[in-house]
């Protein structure tokens, strides 16, 4: 999951990324400003909020494009964590010193209090609904292209040159590859074996990710593995040897 890549205009309004974010952010400026203007005083709470914005918006894209794609999406869960934590206490921080500084600019009851523990903690959590949302919207777009793509490679058509032909067969119908000299050896769940004249790693890439070469002779696909053992491997009834240098995982 780590190799994925959001590309393509489907997930953006009109086709536009940069019209999307700016379409998300006026949106929810103006929910939230409505939703904390208290006694009416809209003025104060639009003011307020836009001052606010910056942080909210860099908090944000701090998560979603540098912390998940680089330590998330590699497994690295604890860096993840703590670096969101300090991302998420330097915003609420900050946010808490534009409050101090921008309150009286637009309330009348004086400048709000500088280093309140639970201002800075109400700062933090309500960021952190922010990224969170914005996060979980991101890591869907990521599972979305991912299953995409893992349908696309199941159905993966490759052509295979044997007999003075050229076959279009399904990856999928693959159950392992005998590499020989120059030659190679295709084995089906669904037919005879072709013989194409081509080198083993030349082979391999063309194949998709469910395929693995365990040996310098043998690639196999792992879907069609039947048993295995440290040694070797079990395809169609035959034994395959798993090479002493190779790391394989299944």
């Amino acid at each position: 999951m780590t190799s994925i890549q959001l590309t393509g205009s489907k997930y953006y309004l009109f086709g536009s990324r940069i019209f999307t974010h700016i379409i998300f952010w006026l949106v929810y400026y103006i929910s939230f400003s409505f939703i904390w203007a208290s006694d009416n005083n809209y003025y104060a709470s639009f003011g307020l909020e836009f001052t606010l914005m910056p942080i909210r918006i860099s908090a944000s894209y701090i998560t979603i494009y540098y912390l998940i794609p680089n330590f998330l999406l590699k497994n690295d869960l604890k860096k993840f964590l703590s670096y969101l934590i300090v991302t998420l206490l330097i915003a609420g921080i900050l946010q808490r010193i534009f409050i101090h500084f921008f309150h009286e600019l637009f309330f009348e009851d004086g400048s709000a209090e500088l280093w309140s523990f639970y201002g800075v903690l109400r700062a933090i959590i309500l960021i952190n609904s922010t990224v969170l949302f914005l996060s979980a919207i991101k890591m869907y777009q990521y599972w979305k292209t991912e299953n995409e793509r893992n349908e696309k490679t199941e159905d993966q058509i490759i052509e295979i040159r044997a007999e003075k032909r050229t076959y279009r067969i399904q990856s999928a119908d693959i159950t392992y590859l005998e590499g020989l000299g120059n030659y190679v050896t295709y084995y089906f769940t669904n037919r005879k074996p072709l013989i194409s004249y081509t080198s083993l790693k030349d082979a391999e890439s063309s194949l998709p990710p469910y395929f693995e070469r365990i040996h310098k002779s043998f690639i196999v696909n792992k879907r069609c593995i039947e048993s295995y053992t440290a040694d070797n491997v079990e395809i169609m009834g035959r034994i395959l040897p798993i090479g002493k240098s190779v790391d394989v995982t299944f």
